[in-house]
């Protein structure tokens, strides 16, 4: 059976047909930093985002201008020749590229010890209003904090994704505040006289015991007394306001790629499907004004996770088309409206889990990385591609059982919380990683071995890394090209490594010289016994001299033809 699915995976290799046009890649190193850091004078103008404004446009303008502008998406622009993101002021490549361990994850972006729980902690300003207020700090360690609660319904669910997401999300390489849990009693906070807080109004008023106590009613207390928080630490450099999923910033230099159009945005929904964030919204940015002397750059930031692993909504029929459909969701209505209703969807199905409210109706069941909507429709995810997708599950496929058992921990769950929090995201990881390392070649970090006096190509498959692709039944098959004619060559045979990538000799037919050398390419394929292979991973090399190799690039190709 193995000898039969091998001789067909080599038929998909030399089966001849119309290429794409490959294109080949210069002989250099791929771009791994994005040179939009560069320090420029005039400080760009902070931006304020109405919520009702942002929710209007994105659900009915956007998309009325979108089908008469007839807006095909393309493809992301801002990818380097191995198919991967570059470092840049949005994103810096973490466990992706170098690997994290367990324990770096959960400290994820915090360097420094919280503050003594001693106090005193004084009060700058409060916002009494919302769902889970809070109030911003100074703390004994003359840091400042934003201080928030979990609120009375759903447990300790809030505190809890605010930290364990923007763990993961750190890891996976965004710019994120530090977030921890913190125990303490109400009497080490001090007001401020200068503090203020707002009004039912939305009026400035100062801020006074009685806003205190509006807060405290509203926040969860344990038995021993203490109240349980998330504790903020404020992001370094000057608050700019939100930043936006589409368009640039005309005050920033350093801003040149549209934002709809940046692979970590669009990706970003993917992993939004995994951990159920559906609060997506530019308000939940920030762009920062980092200044060193007298010029700066803007780094961009993701806040506020709080709202992941299943966000309690009234009436429960809203709560349970979370995650499903956008707060107004035309298609649906419309077909609802078509077919009278009768058909069932997912949110029809939902039920509470184990935890009940805490964690509601987030679980494994109905999960479909690809339907997930946020509460109304984000401009990057709208865009986002199949590659794009499959960039943020390579990322993924990272964060092993491990990493989230350490991440997790940092939520300070009772025991009860913390397994069925573990459950559920182990179950929806490997949903997104099963859908998207299926398609599109799981096949990553190329490099160039010697082995016994000969080189050999070597790979890592991430779906065999993470656990969705069983060794016992994955197989490869590798076919070379050489020359800017593409010429076909065999390679009889891969193998494991003793770190277990993927790897096949390279052929030595046409080597060049220091000057000139000569264009290769390597496509290798794998495929699980009884499923569909994968598309190629094809790797673009030069040849300098016998033996001497550099790879250039790596292209995922959309079919099993070959390269013309």
């Amino acid at each position: 059976m193995a000898s039969r699915l091998r001789s067909a995976l080599a038929l998909l290799l030399v089966a001849t047909g119309c290429g794409g046009g490959t294109r080949l890649f210069p002989p250099k190193e791929p771009l791994w930093r994005d040179p939009d850091r560069r320090p420029f004078e005039a400080e760009p103008a902070e931006y304020e985002s109405p919520f009702a404004w942002d929710a209007a446009n994105q659900t009915v303008f956007r998309p009325i201008s979108r089908f008469f502008a007839v807006d095909p998406a393309g493809e992301a622009v801002n990818v380097n020749a191995l198919d991967e993101v570059p470092d840049s002021s949005w994103f810096e490549n973490r466990i992706g590229r170098f690997g994290l361990s367990p324990a770096a994850a959960a400290s994820g972006p915090c360097k420094s010890p919280l503050p003594d729980r001693k106090g005193p902690w004084v009060i700058k300003a409060a916002k009494p209003n919302g769902f889970n207020p809070g109030f911003f700090i100074k703390a004994s360690d003359g840091k400042r904090y934003l201080m928030k609660f979990d609120g009375v319904v759903e447990g300790t669910r809030p505190t809890a994704a605010d930290v364990v997401g923007t763990r993961l999300f750190h890891a996976a390489g965004y710019h994120v505040p530090c977030n921890r849990i913190v125990y303490f009693e109400r009497s080490i906070l001090q007001i401020d006289p200068e503090a203020k807080s707002e009004n039912e109004r939305g009026e400035e008023v100062k801020l006074d015991s009685a806003d205190l106590d509006k807060v405290f009613s509203k926040a969860l207390r344990v038995p021993d007394g203490r109240y349980r928080a998330s504790l903020s630490l404020f992001i370094e450099g000057k608050p700019l306001g939100p930043w936006t999923y589409e368009g640039r910033r005309d005050d920033d230099p350093n801003d040149v790629v549209n934002h709809e159009d940046r692979r970590e945005l669009r990706g970003l929904g993917v992993m939004a499907a995994w951990l159920g964030w559906f609060d997506t919204r530019e308000q939940n940015t920030m762009a920062a004004w980092v200044k060193s002397g007298n010029r700066g750059y803007v780094r961009h930031y993701l806040l506020d996770v709080g709202n992941a692993y299943g966000s309690i909504w009234e009436p429960p029929m809203m709560g349970r088309r979370i995650g499903h459909s956008y707060y107004l969701d035309f298609p649906y209505v419309v077909e609802d409206l078509l077919t009278l209703g009768v058909e069932e969807r997912p949110w029809d199905r939902a039920r509470f889990g184990r935890t009940g409210k805490v964690f509601s109706y987030f679980r494994v069941e109905d999960f479909d990385p690809d339907l997930f909507r946020p509460g109304y429709p984000n401009p990057a995810f709208v865009r986002k591609s199949e590659r794009d997708s499959a960039w943020m599950a390579r990322i993924i496929a990272r964060l092993s059982d491990r990493h989230l058992e350490a991440v997790v921990r940092t939520g300070l769950l009772v025991p009860e919380y913390e397994s069925r929090l573990l459950e559920v995201l182990r179950g929806r990881r490997d949903v997104v990683l099963r859908r998207y390392l299926s398609r599109l070649s799981p096949l990553a970090w190329p490099e160039v071995r010697l082995r016994d006096g000969r080189a050999e190509l070597c790979l890592e498959d991430l779906a065999l890394h993470a656990g969705v692709a069983p060794r016992s039944t994955r197989l490869y098959a590798a076919r070379a090209y050489l020359g800017s004619s593409f010429e076909p060559a065999d390679i009889p045979s891969t193998r494991y490594s003793t770190d277990g990538r993927i790897c096949a000799p390279l052929p030595n037919a046409q080597p060049g010289s220091s000057t000139i050398p000569a264009p290769l390419l390597v496509d290798l394929t794998a495929v699980t016994r009884g499923e569909r292979p994968t598309f190629p991973a094809r790797v673009h090399l030069y040849q300098y001299d016998a033996g001497l190799y550099r790879v250039v690039g790596l292209e995922r190709p959309d079919s099993h033809e070959p390269p013309s």
